[in-house]
């Protein structure tokens, strides 16, 4: 009882399996009672008679001997005088099974004739039929020219009847083949469309199981003949037997892979190599495939057992439904497999008391191992669907658990994005504030650069005023004239002076929408031309349209402070400058040269040196070249990053 209780879904299983072939069985023993329109003939009514050779022609007239059932024939081509029985049929035909060779005569002359050659001989003959038109009206007896390799007894099948009821018969005995192969094929194709999406070994495995059954089960019937009478396609069949096995191997190391690793792996590589070295066989010598299929009923039982033991270890550990399923279809398999293969492997090497014990097996279809292969592709199938089924299973999960992560991240990339643009907001605001303070600053440094050079030159003029009227002052008692002079002198510098209060007076009030460059230095040009009695050669190049509000004024200023300091300390009549913008890819260059005064350190004054600090904060340089004719002041500014100064 315990047994009963832990194994019920083996047994379960094993039932429904064993149902089912049951039910097959019957169904094809109804479906393949043979009618009375033909008529098997009894061998044991048979006559038979040595033959000279082959071509002896035609039978004996005497020296027939009666052939009793299960006697060895001491010969390889001999005669056999088949009697007919008295029947009136309209259409006579003679079929005759497992017979290569024959000649079939009437006794006055040949009906039928099949040579096999030693040359070409690849014929199975149990399932590759003759079928011999009988004359009417109907002779006693047709006689038979047979030809075998080896002495044995007899096994040529004949029956006679109409050529209707004989093609209504077969087709009643193997119609089931048919189905069966077409429904083992289709599911051999099924398989290798799941390989080619799933790649699994086991869809491989499964579909050369199936297209080797399918193909046994197609050859190994007589409608086919009717179709396609090709000796070869029955040939082959079975080779199908060590193909489909290791394929069943192959199968069962990827329903298991971890058990009993070796012991399978070997297997699969022995017959593997059975396989071809079969399959080799039967394409270049009939006589080694014969000779090679001999070894492949032990080589069955070791299989048998090997398997047995790593399904049942299985079984034992695990008892899911994959090795329940399994189980069951091995075992009914197993169990149809072992019967065929005594039924037409094994019967030959065994006592005749106990093939007499087992004549029921010869009462059960011929045809049930294919059923009983069906039966097991029909397990494996499960197998196939279950973990198909399981893999979906997995797929649902895996969408389910990937669209959680995915709206998780979508919701962690949206707080993500809410503090970036937050950040941005603060990052805007407070590079405004930066911007604001720098423009501050720098108009600060700007007002404090412009009230030095107002005090440099207020002061400047103003002492300069003072030393005129006093030296006016003494002049006065002894030359007017001299002393007029000085007050003309004096009243020029005051003008001069009130002249660059009033451009620093107007540098404070410009703001950033003044600064159109081109024409605030073309203004400065002629405001100084007008009051300086000076003139100034421009050469003016094209300037980028992207210079900041910085640099347009540092470029201004710098051309403001040069001609200050040339229009200052200048002798010439009239002052000449030559002022030169241009830019290239990188920079902007402005070069101005004077060449009325020889200058000193002490003639640049506060507001050169302030601009040189203000142009290196813009990454740019100011230099001034002096020597015993003039200067020339350089000022380069990069262009490169130009819009981070723009205010």
């Amino acid at each position: 009882m315990r047994f009963l209780k832990t194994h019920i879904p083996l047994l379960r299983t094993m039932l429904i399996l064993i149902t089912l072939l049951l039910f097959i069985g019957l169904a094809l023993s109804a479906f393949q009672q043979r009618n009375d329109s033909s008529i098997q003939l009894r061998v044991d009514r048979w006559q038979w008679a040595p033959a000279l050779n082959y071509e002896d022609n035609p039978s004996p007239a005497d020296g027939w001997k009666t052939y009793m059932p299960g006697q060895v024939i001491p010969a390889t081509i001999y005669w056999l005088r088949i009697p007919l029985p008295r029947v009136d049929w309209e259409d006579p035909y003679l079929r005759v099974l497992n017979v290569g060779s024959l000649k079939v005569y009437d006794g006055k002359q040949i009906l039928f004739s099949y040579i096999l050659s030693k040359h070409n001989n690849r014929i199975n003959s149990a399932f590759h039929w003759k079928m011999v038109k009988v004359p009417l009206p109907l002779p006693d007896h047709l006689d038979l020219l047979v030809r075998y390799t080896s002495t044995h007894p007899v096994s040529a099948f004949v029956e006679i009847g109409d050529k209707s009821s004989l093609l209504t018969q077969t087709l009643h005995e193997d119609l089931d083949n048919l189905i069966l192969g077409a429904l083992l094929l289709f599911s051999g194709f099924i398989a290798l469309g799941l390989y080619s999406t799933q790649r699994d070994r086991l869809y491989i495995y499964f579909a050369l199981l199936a297209f080797a059954g399918g193909y046994a089960a197609l050859v190994r019937n007589f409608l086919l003949q009717v179709i396609w009478n090709n000796p070869l396609l029955g040939y082959f069949q079975d080779a199908c037997m060590p193909i489909g096995t290791f394929a069943f191997i192959g199968a069962l190391e990827q329903v298991f892979p971890g058990v009993h690793r070796r012991t399978i792996r070997f297997l699969r590589w022995t017959m593997l190599s059975f396989s071809v070295l079969t399959f080799v066989s039967a394409v270049f010598s009939a006589h080694w495939y014969a000779f090679s299929m001999r070894f492949f009923a032990p080589l069955f039982i070791i299989v048998f057992v090997s398997v047995y033991w790593t399904i049942w270890s299985a079984y034992r550990n695990r008892k899911d439904l994959e090795t329940i399923w399994i189980m069951a279809g091995f075992t009914s398999l197993a169990t149809i497999a072992s019967i065929h293969m005594y039924r037409f492997v094994l019967v030959s090497y065994l006592p005749i008391g106990f093939t007499d014990r087992m004549s029921w097996v010869y009462r059960l279809p011929v045809d049930l191992l294919f059923w009983g292969l069906f039966a097991f592709v029909i397990c494996l199938i499960r197998v196939i669907m279950y973990r198909y089924t399981a893999m979906n299973r997995q797929l649902l999960e895996f969408n389910r658990s990937l669209e959680n992560i995915v709206q998780t991240r979508t919701h962690q990339i949206q707080e993500r994005t809410e503090q970036l643009e937050l950040a941005h907001q603060r990052l805007a605001a407070s590079m405004r504030e930066n911007a604001e303070a720098l423009a501050e600053a720098m108009i600060l440094e700007e007002r404090h650069r412009i009230t030095g050079s107002i005090h440099d030159t207020v002061g400047h003029t103003l002492s300069a005023t003072i030393i005129q009227l006093e030296a006016a002052k003494r002049l006065i008692p002894r030359d007017q004239a001299l002393a007029g002079e000085k007050l003309d002198a004096s009243q020029g510098l005051v003008r001069r002076g009130l002249e660059d209060i009033r451009q620093s007076v107007r540098l404070l009030r410009e703001d950033a929408a003044y600064y159109d460059l081109p024409g605030s230095i073309g203004a400065l040009i002629r405001e100084t031309e007008q009051s300086s009695d000076c003139i100034v050669e421009s050469h003016f190049g094209s300037l980028p349209p992207n210079l900041s509000i910085l640099q347009k004024r540092v470029l201004f200023q710098t051309l403001q402070e040069g001609l200050s300091i040339g229009t200052k300390h200048g002798h010439g009549s009239p002052n000449r400058f030559l002022f030169i913008v241009k830019a290239d890819s990188d920079a902007i260059r402005m070069q101005l040269i004077h060449q009325e005064h020889t200058y000193t350190s002490a003639d640049i004054g506060f507001g050169l040196h302030a601009m040189t600090e203000h142009v290196s904060r813009l990454g740019g340089t100011i230099a001034v070249d002096t020597d015993s004719t003039g200067f020339v002041l350089n000022l380069t500014l990069p262009l490169a990053g130009v819009d981070h100064w723009v205010i």
